[in-house]
C-alpha cells in the first residue's frame, strides 16, 4: 500500500487559524479526556492486538503519550508540506504493525475501521472535553469541529467510506462500535494496570525510587479512576472491577475539568497550548496582525527612507557608502556559508551573484564610475528587475530548497536561518510568504518575496537577520 496519504480535494479547506480544530486540539486540557479515547481504541479488537505486540507504553509511558500528542497537533498545526511528510511518516509506521492474535486472527493497523475509530475517537475526546468543562459545543459548533476533523482523516489517509459524514451518523456508528466491537482484552487490561506503575518521568529523575512509588500509587490510581469515569457506561460495566468509579468521583473529575477550562480563558498561549500547537498559533496571530517581525511585509512610511536604510543594513555590506561586487560577493559568501553548499554550488551562488552585478552596472550605473551609489540604486528598485536579478532569486531559493522538491519547508529555512532562531521566526514567515495561501511556499513564491525586498519594496526581517546583523 502506497505511503502518500490522501489529500483533500481542495486543499484550502483544511482547517487553519481560527478553525474550531485549532481552538481545541492542542490545548493542555485534552489531557482530561485523551485517557478516555486511548482506551477505546486499545478496546477495538484490531487496535488492541497491535498495542499487545508492539506497543512501548508499558516500559516508556511518558515517551509515547508525548509522540502522540505531538503527532496530533502536526498532523493540524504544520504548513501542508509538513503534513504530508507526517501523514506518510505515520502510514510507513503502521504499515509495519501487523500480524496475528492470540486467537488466531489476523491484524493491521491499516485496517480501514480500526483506522477510522482511532481517528474520530480524538473527535470525540474534543467534544468530551468542552462538555466537561463547561463550555459544551452545540450541535452547530460540533458539526462544524467534525467537518473539520474529516478532512484531517482524509489528509491521514482514512478512507471517506469508513467515516460517518454527520455528526448523528457518528453517534449512532460510535454507540454501535462499542456495544458490538469494544473488548475489555488483554490491551486495555495492560494498558490500565501500566498507570499503576508509571516510572518517573526524566524531568523528575531526581526524585528518590521509593518516594517516587509511593506517590505514584496514589497517581495510578486517581488516573485510572479519572479515565474509567469518562468511559461509556456500557464499555465500563464491560471492565468490571477495573471500571468501578468510587462515590464522588465524577463530582471530582467535573470540577478538574471545570478549573481546567476556566484557566485555559485566563491564562498566556504559551500555557493553555501544547509547544507545537501553541508555537504555530503565536505565529500566526503575529503575522494576521501584519507585524513585519516575521517576512517581507508591504512598506509603509516614507518609500524613500526604506529603500534608503536597505541599501545601508543590507546591500552595503563594506559599509563604504556604495555598492559594489564586493558587497554582493559578501551575500553570496553568506548565502553559501549559510547553506553549507557544495563547492560546486558555491560557484553557481558566487556566478549568480556577479552576473546580477553585470547587469547592475550595466543598466544603472549613470556616471560610469563602476559603483552603485543609493540614489542610482532607486531608479532600479523602481523599474522592472533584470532577468539576472530574477535569475539570482530563484537561485538562492534552490539553495535553500535543499531536497529540490519545488518547496521550501521548515526545515529548509531553518538551515538558512541558523541553529539560534526562534520557531515563532521561521513559521511566521513561511506563512508570510505563501502569496496564494495554498498551506504550500515553493521556490518561485520564495524567489518573488526575496526579490521584493532586495528592491525595497517589501521589508524583510528575515533579511535583516541574515544580511544585516552586525
Amino acid at each position: 500500500m502506497s505511503d502518500t496519504p490522501r489529500m483533500p480535494d481542495d486543499p484550502e479547506r483544511f482547517p487553519g487559524a481560527g478553525s474550531l480544530s485549532w481552538r481545541y486540539l492542542g490545548q493542555w486540557r485534552l489531557l482530561t479526556t485523551i485517557g478516555r479515547a486511548i482506551v477505546l481504541e486499545t478496546a477495538h479488537p484490531v487496535v488492541g492486538a497491535g498495542v499487545v505486540e508492539f506497543s512501548t507504553y508499558r516500559r516508556h509511558p511518558w515517551r509515547r503519550v508525548e509522540q502522540t500528542l505531538l503527532s496530533l497537533q502536526r498532523l493540524l498545526y504544520q504548513d501542508r508540506a509538513d503534513r504530508e511528510r507526517e501523514a506518510a511518516r505515520l502510514r510507513r509506521l503502521h504499515g509495519h504493525i501487523n500480524g496475528v492474535d492470540p486467537d488466531g486472527r489476523t491484524y493491521s493497523a491499516l485496517d480501514p475501521e480500526a483506522q477510522a475509530w482511532v481517528h474520530l475517537t480524538v473527535f470525540d475526546a474534543m467534544v468530551l472535553m468542552c462538555e466537561l468543562g463547561g463550555d459544551p459545543l452545540d450541535d452547530e459548533r460540533q458539526a462544524e469541529l467534525y467537518a473539520e476533523w474529516l478532512l484531517v482523516g482524509l489528509q491521514l489517509g482514512v478512507p471517506a467510506s469508513e467515516m460517518p459524514g454527520t455528526v448523528p451518523e457518528f453517534r449512532v456508528w460510535f454507540d454501535e462500535i462499542v456495544r458490538e466491537k469494544l473488548v475489555a482484552g488483554h490491551g486495555v487490561e495492560q494498558l490500565l494496570d501500566a498507570l499503576g506503575r508509571l516510572p518517573a518521568p526524566a524531568q523528575l529523575s531526581f526524585v528518590p525510587e521509593a518516594v517516587w512509588s509511593a506517590g505514584c500509587a496514589v497517581l495510578g490510581t486517581a488516573i485510572r479512576t479519572a479515565v474509567a469515569t469518562t468511559l461509556p457506561p456500557d464499555y465500563r460495566e464491560r471492565l468490571g472491577e477495573r471500571g468501578r468509579v468510587p462515590f464522588g468521583a465524577r463530582t471530582v473529575v467535573s470540577l478538574a475539568c471545570r478549573t481546567a477550562a476556566v484557566a485555559s480563558d485566563l491564562l498566556p498561549t504559551k500555557w493553555v497550548y501544547m509547544p507545537l500547537a501553541a508555537t504555530y498559533i503565536a505565529a500566526r496571530r503575529e503575522a494576521g496582525r501584519g507585524l513585519r517581525r516575521f517576512g517581507p511585509r508591504v512598506r509603509s512610511g516614507d518609500p524613500a527612507t526604506q529603500l534608503a536604510d536597505l541599501f545601508v543594513r543590507i546591500l552595503d555590506q563594506t559599509g563604504d557608502g556604495v555598492l559594489s561586487w564586493p558587497d554582493l560577493a559578501a551575500l553570496a559568501r553568506v548565502f553559501s556559508d549559510r547553506l553549507d553548499l557544495a563547492a560546486v554550488d558555491e560557484e553557481v551562488m558566487y556566478a549568480a551573484f556577479h552576473a546580477w552585478w553585470d547587469e547592475l552596472r550595466a543598466t544603472v550605473d549613470a556616471n560610469g564610475d563602476g559603483v552603485l551609489d543609493a540614489d542610482e540604486y532607486r531608479v532600479l528598485a523602481e523599474a522592472a528587475p533584470g532577468a539576472a536579478m530574477a535569475a539570482l532569486m530563484v537561485r538562492v531559493a534552490a539553495a535553500v530548497d535543499r531536497d529540490g522538491d519545488g518547496r521550501i519547508d521548515q526545515a529548509d529555512y531553518a538551515r538558512l536561518l541558523g541553529p539560534d532562531s526562534a520557531d515563532t521566526h521561521r513559521i511566521g514567515w513561511l506563512h508570510a510568504m505563501d502569496a496564494d495561501g495554498d498551506g504550500v511556499v515553493t521556490v518561485e513564491e520564495f524567489a518573488e518575496a526575496l526579490r521584493e525586498s532586495v528592491l525595497g519594496r517589501a521589508r524583510s526581517d528575515t533579511l535583516e537577520y541574515v544580511l544585516g546583523r552586525a
